[in-house]
């Protein structure tokens, strides 16, 4: 069939011998490094900026403190913080002494976290009330990456005993006024065996306590002001883990807290001059029936809160409040100031009428606090030129409106608008800090559509023969001086951040690049088949639709599943085996199956183990290595139904030693992708809650009968010949691989919302970095044989066409990246974003990584050393 050009243009279609005639060999080397270059600038700056822009701290240090009023009601406050208590459990079960203090002595109320609630942000909102600080991301949300102000720092002097990940958190960025002291890590075991042992980590605190009181130091503070003791109990949040929270243990030691408290209450009435003390009882976050949190359900963002004591009311009062709010009620009933990040508003009601001129004083520090917020972040984010806003302006006039009011003696009048002002104060604050967000995104955008356009000629084009000089030096001198002019506007701003023209740089260089390579290439389009090359271009379309709408809602990636039988049914023409048809179909069952298993479904795991044997036995034709697997396989499931704890030795053992497995296979393409799957089975089968090795082997068995189907070195000899389209396909079908590798199964969400029944058999002990590892490990399973498969096909080159294909996806995901919502929201937005857009580097790295896995035999290393002793003796 003749060839048809779409694109009638010079230059087109050369052969490549006439075009190294046109460019010299050494230009175009230099052209592709310089190529290559930028695309990684690009990507990098797209990662990055996405990240910046919706992870930048909020955190404004050298904030003017505004003092406490005088005459505050407690000379010290006591902060009870039970982990992981949820609202719920409480009030359906009231431990006894908490439930007359709430009836009778004291008021009370429901305190409203947000998402993520998590222990440490939950923590950092009660002491500072401050909400989850974004760029923790780059912390691995495990500590606040920006010291931070808090009613501890605030304090004269600040006590606090707990758990060695809370404790820290506030000692770290303290005047040395926060004196904290922890139990030794290992304590926080959440084996479910251990459960008679939780109770010391809560005994521990009231213990370490009582013999403060009977020290020298104790004495020393008896009469001073702004004292505050802060109790971390965490014997709640692990019980809910491993027993789950309507359990008896999780009463049981609901209740011993209960007891403890009202014993450390009576002590301290008797040590410390009575009536001088406040009372605080609360919790960083609740807990769902399955015990695990960081999401948004009722049940994780409703704890309990209640205050008695030194200047609360007596009359067993409701007032439900923002968790952040709780930090300016401490300063308040402490007489310290209030901590400059405070978000929260201050819950007057809870004073008792004897403190109405204090009320309102406080009340006024709380505005102010606030506003200098509001003018701090319009300084930082250069809004309205550096120049006071209007919002500030009318910010001010309320403070000043407030301050009449009480100079007067109209507190009810001076607290109203102080309520209003808050209000107002919490608007602005907003404002300016989404003040950048849209103009940074926009600039993102712009430099994405030029790195695209740029990407694409370098696929589809061709230099042109004839090149237009003086278009070209238009072209740099205009774009020169856009770059320059923008720089200046900047430095005259008087603007101290210098976020903004950065990113409007590198956006104005990417369109520079890309108009100047339109103007010296051209796209050239050849057609072979009219028919092959619709349903090319159609199929690459709809998967690249499935793609982005599989990111967020899997059920799409069993449709693409379905169109990709279809797709090849077309391309190749020839019938497909029926296990090819079978496995195909059985992958598209797996993203309609339930994401996250709250309870291991062991029966699942076993029946898998049993179908691997059968396999094995089937298959397996060396006796030693089927003996060898056979072996392997049942350690794996005495491990995982218990009979042998595996913690310590067997799990581990079994993980290091699956590449020593692998090699033992023959270097054959098939044999050895059999030997990768049964290597690989059991350490995920011992780090998997349900149907995880079921997928592993439905895929191996789909991805087999590809290998059957397809002769490597057809692909081989028509390498030079594809077309882009066939080049686009091709990336499409390896890219619906890996997103159904990461989302298949659902446990792209096990980096999000963690749960420690996931790595059981190989730690029970609080480890972040080792579980994160153990759960990351298990996720890369499926995508090492996709690596294996790309490998053995020797397909054509389609990096180009995947990177195309990913940064297509990457531009919508990144108005999806947010700051708001559960670490599982927040995780999976990030997740897809980058998953769109580090892709192409994944499938490249998954090939290269394959090359040891495929190739490396032992048995030709043993021979090898065979001729070289020789020769030495």
């Amino acid at each position: 069939m003749p060839t048809r050009k779409l694109f009638d243009v010079p230059n087109r279609g050369l052969p490549d011998s006439e075009k190294h005639d046109v460019v010299k060999p050494w230009i175009k080397a230099s052209s592709n490094y310089l190529f290559g270059l930028w695309g990684l600038i690009v990507h990098l700056i797209l990662l990055w900026g996405v990240l910046d822009v919706n992870f930048h701290s909020p955190i404004i240090k050298e904030l003017p403190v505004v003092a406490a009023p005088h005459g505050p009601p407690a000379k010290r406050v006591f902060l009870f913080v039970a982990d992981g208590l949820r609202f719920q459990t409480f009030i359906d079960k009231p431990p006894p002494y908490l439930r007359n203090i709430m009836r009778n002595e004291g008021v009370w109320g429901i305190s409203h976290t947000r998402v993520p609630t998590e222990s440490r942000p939950g923590h950092v909102a009660i002491a500072a009330g401050l909400y989850e600080d974004p760029s923790a991301i780059f912390k691995g949300w495990q500590e606040n990456p920006v010291d931070f102000d808090s009613v501890f720092n605030q304090s004269y002097s600040t006590w606090a005993w707990g758990s060695p990940d809370i404790i820290p958190i506030f000692t770290r960025g303290s005047k040395q006024n926060v004196h904290g002291k922890t139990y030794p890590s290992a304590w926080q075991d959440f084996d479910a065996n251990l459960s008679n042992q939780t109770i010391r980590l809560d005994s521990w605190v009231f213990d370490a306590y009582l013999e403060w009181l009977y020290s020298t130091v104790a004495d020393l503070a008896r009469d001073q002001n702004g004292i505050i003791f802060f109790f971390h109990l965490l014997g709640c949040d692990t019980l809910g883990h491993a027993k789950k929270p309507y359990s008896r243990e999780y009463t049981e030691n609901m209740n011993y807290v209960d007891r403890r408290i009202g014993e450390i209450v009576n002590v301290t009435e008797r040590f410390f001059e009575k009536g001088t003390t406040a009372y605080v009882f609360t919790a960083d976050h609740g807990m769902t029936d399955w015990g695990s949190h960081g999401s948004g359900l009722p049940s994780e963002t409703e704890t309990p809160l209640i205050i008695w004591g030194a200047g609360i009311q007596s009359s067993g009062y409701r007032q439900d409040v923002e968790q952040a709010s709780i930090a300016p009620l401490i300063a308040s009933l402490a007489g310290i100031p209030i901590p400059t990040n405070n978000e929260g508003l201050l819950p007057w009601r809870y004073f008792d009428g004897d403190h109405q001129e204090y009320i309102g004083r406080a009340l006024l520090g709380n505005v102010k606090q606030l506003a200098h917020q509001v003018g701090g972040n319009r300084a930082i984010n250069c809004g309205n030129g550096g120049r006071t806003d209007w919002r500030e302006e009318q910010l001010n006039g309320k403070i000043r409106k407030i301050e009449r009011h009480l100079d007067r003696g109209e507190v009810a009048e001076g607290i109203r608008e102080g309520d209003a002002a808050i209000i107002f104060a919490k608007e602005a604050l907003l404002y300016f800090r989404q003040y950048q967000r849209t103009r940074l995104l926009t600039y993102l955008s712009i430099m994405w559509f030029g790195w695209i356009t740029v990407l694409f000629l370098k696929i589809a084009g061709v230099r042109r023969q004839y090149r237009r000089i003086s278009l070209l030096l238009l072209t740099n001198i205009g774009f020169a001086s856009l770059l320059i002019i923008t720089l200046i506007c900047h430095i005259v701003s008087n603007c101290g951040s210098w976020r903004l023209p950065c990113y409007a740089s590198f956006a104005i260089i990417s369109v520079w690049i890309a108009v100047t390579t339109v103007i010296t290439s051209t796209p050239v389009f050849v057609v072979r088949n009219k028919r092959k090359l619709l349903v090319e271009i159609g199929g690459m379309l709809f998967l690249l639709a499935i793609l982005y709408i599989g990111l967020t809602y899997r059920f799409a990636l069993s449709i693409g599943m379905l169109s990709t039988i279809l797709i090849r049914r077309v391309q190749s023409q020839h019938a497909q085996s029926p296990v090819f048809l079978s496995t195909s179909l059985a992958l598209c069952v797996f993203p309609l199956l339930p994401v996250v298993e709250p309870y291991p479904r062991v029966y699942i795991v076993m029946i898998s183990i049993c179908l691997t044997i059968s396999i094995v036995v089937l298959h397996e034709t060396s006796r030693s290595r089927r003996i060898m697997e056979i072996l392997r396989l049942v350690v794996t499931g005495f491990v995982y139904t218990k009979f042998i704890d595996g913690r310590h030795l067997v799990s581990w053992v079994i993980l290091l030693t699956t590449p020593l497995c692998i090699w033992q296979y023959p270097t054959e393409v098939k044999a050895r992708m059999l030997g990768i799957t049964l290597g690989l089975f059991c350490p995920l089968a011992l780090l998997s809650a349900s149907y995880e090795p079921l997928f592993l082997l439905t895929l191996t068995g789909n991805l087999y009968c590809w290998l059957t189907l397809t002769s490597p070195t057809a692909l081989k000899h028509s390498k030079g010949s594809t077309t882009i389209t066939e080049d686009l396909i091709e990336a499409a079908f390896f890219m619906l691989y890996t997103l159904l590798c990461f989302f298949g199964t659902g446990n792209m969400a096990s980096i999000s919302s963690f749960d420690p029944s996931w790595t059981r058999h190989f730690v029970t002990v609080f480890s972040p970095f080792l579980m994160t590892s153990l759960i990351l490990f298990k996720l890369s399973i499926p995508l090492i044989l996709v690596g294996c498969a790309n490998h053995a096909l020797g397909t054509k080159s389609i990096s180009l066409a995947v990177l195309f294909l990913g940064d297509c996806l990457s531009l919508p995901l990144m108005y999806s990246v947010t700051p708001y919502g559960s670490w599982l929201d927040i995780g999976s937005a990030i997740s897809k974003f980058i998953i769109a857009i580090s892709l192409p580097c994944l499938l490249l790295l998954l090939q290269c990584l394959s090359y040891p896995l495929m190739k490396v035999n032992l048995k030709q290393f043993q021979v090898s050393l065979a001729p070289q002793k020789t020769h030495i003796v």
